[in-house]
């Protein structure tokens, strides 16, 4: 009786150390499943707030610095949940720099996977004919992360420049004006090797042989060609004002051309002053014969096939009808008349508007 007493006392003790086991572990799974759950929640769930901006992720950036410029614009809504999931993902060394769209942003888990695999936008950039390196260099800065700043000290490297085979203090010119596709965080030098290559393509071979025959190098066309450019509005024009300054550069008249004088103003473009004319730079055509240093813009091909082919006239003088063609002439004199017209117009408009 008393060794079954025992007996009994031993089994209830062990299937009270039973149950204490089977508690804990009940308890351990649930705290797991709770844990779990809250994991998945946090990866999973919406936990996204704004997402409707772009951000530059700049090169170099640690985790916790990218976490303080989500959290600041709203798109996480806590700092610590965005740096867990990233590690218990191991992807904290892996998230990329670059420019990022949100908008389709909805998990925890598809932000930092798109970290991850990196976002590079593709976007259409067209640069009109007659930019000059600064306008060039402001279109980029308005649609890609490149600075102007960036650009224009870029434009004049010498070891680019040499590389690419430009004899220039810069790329001046040599860029050729198109409509182009560059990634969001494009480079200046991709950029600059991508327009100058396109421009290298254009001039095929007649046009190189015709340029070599002319008497005139690359450099001097492209300068001239830069200047028609900043004359022309109208192409049935280009190769008459193309003749117009052979003509000049041949008996070596001072071009007198305004363009020249647009690039050396710091406020161009405007309407010019006589003061204007006046100020002191190897590219002002008013006070100095023969062509400026370089071009001026970087003209298009018809500006420089108008540079290479000039038609074949004996004008001297232009003068702007204000409509953006011209009037030509062979003499002073008509020249003047010309510019009389043109100036009667214009005070009877002026007199109209007011």
């Amino acid at each position: 009786m008393k060794h079954n007493f025992k007996q009994l006392i031993s089994t209830l003790k062990l299937n009270s150390d039973s149950f204490s086991t089977m508690h804990l572990i009940l308890i351990s799974i649930l705290s797991i499943s709770i844990a779990i759950t809250i994991i998945i929640n946090i990866i999973f769930g919406t936990g996204i707030g704004n997402n409707n901006f772009e951000l530059l992720i700049e090169k170099g950036s640690t985790l916790s610095q990218i976490s303080d410029s989500l959290y600041a614009r709203g798109l996480i809504q806590n700092k610590k949940h965005f740096k867990f999931v990233t590690k218990l993902k191991n992807k904290q060394t892996s998230l990329r720099a670059g420019y990022y769209n949100f908008q389709d942003i909805r998990t925890m888990n598809q932000l930092i996977n798109l970290l991850a695999k990196g976002q590079n936008r593709i976007i259409k950039i067209t640069i009109p004919e007659g930019s000059n390196l600064k306008n060039i260099a402001n279109i980029l800065a308005k649609f890609t992360s490149i600075t102007t700043e960036d650009f224009i000290k870029t434009s004049k490297d010498k070891a680019l420049l040499k590389d690419l085979g430009v004899n220039s203090s810069s790329f001046e010119g040599y860029l050729f004006p198109d409509t182009y596709y560059f990634y969001r965080n494009e480079s200046s030098e991709r950029v600059i090797r991508k327009m100058n290559s396109n421009f290298f393509s254009h001039l095929d071979d007649s046009l190189r042989k015709k340029i070599s025959s002319s008497g005139r190098n690359l450099h001097e066309i492209l300068t001239l060609a830069s200047i028609i450019e900043g004359e022309c509005m109208i192409d049935s024009e280009r190769k008459i004002v193309s003749s117009l300054y052979h003509n000049r550069l041949k008996k070596n008249m001072k071009l007198e051309s305004d363009p020249t004088i647009q690039y050396i103003i710091p406020d161009g473009p405007r309407r010019l002053l006589n003061i204007d004319l006046k100020n002191e730079s190897p590219y002002n055509t008013y006070m100095y014969r023969g062509l400026p240093p370089g071009p001026i813009n970087n003209p298009g091909i018809k500006s420089i096939i108008a540079a290479i082919y000039p038609e074949k006239t004996n004008y001297i003088y232009m003068v702007a009808n204000g409509d953006g063609s011209h009037t030509f002439t062979r003499t002073y004199r008509s020249f003047l008349i010309a510019k009389s017209k043109f100036q009667k117009v214009r005070r009877n408009n002026k007199k109209q508007n007011n």
